[in-house]
């Protein structure tokens, strides 16, 4: 054997020798080790071992909820991170002043990193909720709830006519255009009338429904999502043909024409949303955004904003018209405090029914809208929370779909649709445990809209 080969056969030994110790370090003696692991706990953070995981990624699930909390409430899902599934943890990880902060490299493959989901940065992020918050309060709830009204009338005169015709309804496209419409025009100040499609299809739908359909590809390849949106557009364009950026087009020509247009009175159209953040006493600190950064906000907003709200709807009228003695008793409930059937369902009347409300909370504990793992950083100086001694560093994940059915506080029949769970005397003290909307700092901007208190 000549002295190349030998070189290459004794650097194959050595990488294999390595390889081993690595993997029964990870599997014996890593500080994580003692918790019982799912199948990748032991992988890199490598793109091929990624995207295997990401498609195996219902197996924590599963060992969860198969096991009814005999494994315990911790899993270990990668090298340096576990997933898991306890309430109390929960509620110490997202109490007010927690020191856990995002996981970086997740949240720049899902979202835009200047806009209010996508900063990582604890202190930027709280200037920038404190611009926003003023427009996601109750009050401005009860504002803004005859313009809310008035586009779910405009939905139900489409379903009438449709009904006329004796034509099918498509509820999935029917409640995305709706939530689309209310967003857009909140975000923009007129909306994108997709609700006036024909067959409540558009491109604009098509775009956000990609970008939810593709966002792993980003997450578990960030560096892609990079590239994307730092490339010049026409190579981003040819490199990563989605229509989601196609769709961001279209948001800029809206973002640049309301610049333009704000010091013309008679062609100004206000968005309470961008008059917010282009506001630079509206926090302090608050730095105004450019274009570029306006246009990140908006699109965050609008996915979130439509697609969250229109899957509860959907999943929602699925569950009640599946479990008949909810659907009969929540109509026989609507039609004695509306018996005129003409008589608008205003907000005021519609929050003071209880089976109504009952149901709209159990549809948002069941209908949740990121079921997934939503990772979050030990901090530097460690944390010991529901006797778990967490090392800094550490990746810790939660999943709202476990939580919001946790039989220590949703009880034996936590998997199952029963809005009877609410109609207690303390049906807060269930509010405080339901994760749809995340909780504490981080918690989800536009709870006080979908919440039905």
């Amino acid at each position: 054997m000549d002295a190349g080969w030998t070189i290459v056969v004794r650097f194959a030994s050595l990488y294999c020798i390595y390889y081993i110790l690595r993997v029964a370090y990870r599997i014996y003696f890593h500080p994580l080790a003692k918790y019982p692991a799912g199948s990748a706990a032991v992988r890199d953070r490598k793109a091929a071992q990624a995207v295997w995981y990401e498609i195996q990624e219902c197996e924590y699930h599963q060992i969860h909820l198969t096991t009814r909390g005999s494994t315990g409430p911790v899993i270990r899902i990668g090298v340096n991170e576990l997933h898991i599934n306890s309430p109390d943890y929960f509620q110490e990880v997202t109490k007010v002043n927690s020191r856990f902060y995002k996981e970086p490299t997740f949240y720049r493959g899902i979202s835009f990193p200047t806009s209010s989901i996508g900063l990582v940065d604890p202190n930027l992020h709280r200037i920038r909720r404190q611009v926003l918050n003023p427009l996601f309060t109750v009050s401005r709830v009860q504002t803004i709830a005859p313009k809310l009204q008035s586009k779910i009338e405009h939905l139900c005169h489409k379903f009438d006519d449709l009904a006329a015709k004796d034509a099918p309804v498509n509820l999935y496209a029917a409640f995305k255009s709706l939530t689309m419409d209310i967003v857009s025009e909140m975000i923009f100040g007129e909306s994108f009338h997709v609700m006036d499609s024909a067959g409540f299809q558009h491109p604009h739908l098509d775009a956000l429904q990609d970008a939810v359909k593709k966002a792993w590809i980003f997450r578990t390849f960030p560096k892609l999502g990079w590239l994307s949106l730092n490339l010049p557009d026409a190579v981003s364009s040819t490199l990563f043909p989605i229509p989601i950026i196609e769709f961001g087009k279209v948001c800029r020509k809206r973002i640049d024409a309301y610049l333009e247009n704000r010091s013309k009175p008679d062609k100004r159209i206000k968005s309470e949303i961008l008059e917010q953040l282009l506001d630079p006493n509206a926090a302090r600190g608050h730095t105004v955004p450019n274009a570029y950064d306006l246009n990140e906000e908006a699109l965050t907003l609008l996915t979130a904003g439509n697609d969250t709200t229109a899957n509860a709807m959907i999943i929602g009228a699925y569950l009640i018209c599946t479990h008949r003695t909810v659907l009969e008793r929540l109509v026989e409930e609507l039609q004695t405090a509306f018996p005129d059937g003409s008589e608008s369902i205003t907000f005021e009347k519609a929050k003071q029914l209880p089976y109504l409300t009952a149901v709209l909370r159990e549809v948002l504990r069941c209908s949740n809208p990121l079921p997934g793992r939503l990772p979050r950083v030990v901090p530097p100086e460690g944390a010991s929370i529901d006797g778990l001694d967490l090392s800094p560093g550490v990746v810790v994940h939660t999943s709202a779909y476990l939580l919001n059915r946790h039989p220590s506080v949703w009880g034996s029949n936590s998997r199952q649709f029963d809005p009877d769970r609410w109609l207690v005397e303390q049906p807060l003290a269930l509010d405080k445990c339901m994760a749809s909307f995340y909780k504490g700092a981080r918690q989800c901007l536009g709870m006080k809209y979908d919440s039905p208190s």
